[in-house]
């Protein structure tokens, strides 16, 4: 059962077609990978399903209810919550103030807030520093409180963006086993990401975009070896 629909989403920026006539689902229970070379429009088909910024076409429906035109606090109270590729944290909060602020959505009371918080941090493998200043985190450590904040805003579709950029491999593995105990838990999840390795490993399946367009769509391992995909990110020659 689909739990997101986009149908024929639609963004130019000026002259740039950022996102064009994009079709996909995401399945309830589904990790999906949302792939291709930068600048293909990965990120803003994110900014588009959250509201930050508003298409010029196209639907965008949880649960078959269209989200389209909310304010992202709006999305989130619906059940869509997002990371951010470049981490944003309050640098000089403690981890625990910074999830306790996600936590609010859906915890009017400081402390059942902050007890949702702490579990989601100790969920996240951040159970030790609930007091430690987020500037003085670990990268690795910045993305698991990005994925906190998130998580405390008790989402059922969690979009991470690139949660793995500029890990190392054992990082990698351990943030890869995260997302797949996210998704057991309940939790929907759509995976922008670079590091193939994970894609590979996690995603049900993915969805491949260049130049704003999807260009392919299904299982990894087969995806990836589609010409189109190939010639995206190798260049035609190649492909």
């Amino acid at each position: 059962m689909a739990l997101l629909e986009v149908h024929g989403l639609t963004r130019h920026f000026g002259g740039v077609s950022a996102v064009s006539d994009l079709s996909f689902s995401v399945n309830e229970g589904e990790i999906l990978g949302l792939i291709g070379p930068n600048g293909a429009g990965k990120t803003t088909v994110f900014n588009l399903v959250t509201g930050f910024i508003r298409p010029l076409a196209g639907a965008i429906r949880l649960d078959g209810q269209s989200v389209v035109g909310l304010r992202p606090h709006a999305v989130a109270r619906r059940g869509i919550a997002r990371t951010f590729q470049i981490v944003k944290p309050f640098p000089g909060l403690s981890a625990l103030e910074n999830v306790t602020l996600a936590a609010f959505l859906r915890h009017p009371a400081r402390r059942d807030a902050e007890a949702a918080a702490t579990a989601q941090l100790t969920r996240v493998g951040l159970g030790g520093r609930l007091n430690e200043i987020a500037s003085r985190l670990t990268l690795m450590d910045q993305k698991r409180l990005e994925m906190a904040k998130a998580l405390a805003t008790r989402p059922r579709l969690l979009l991470l963006d690139e949660p793995m950029g500029g890990l190392n491999a054992t990082e990698v593995d351990d943030a890869s086993d995260l997302v797949r105990q996210i998704r057991a838990s309940g939790v929907t999840v759509v995976l922008v990401e670079h590091v193939m390795k994970a894609i590979m490993r996690i995603s049900d399946r993915v969805v491949v975009m260049n130049q704003g367009e999807k260009i392919a769509e299904g299982h990894p391992k087969r995806v990836v070896e589609e010409p189109a995909v190939l010639a995206a990110y190798f260049g035609k020659r190649v492909a």
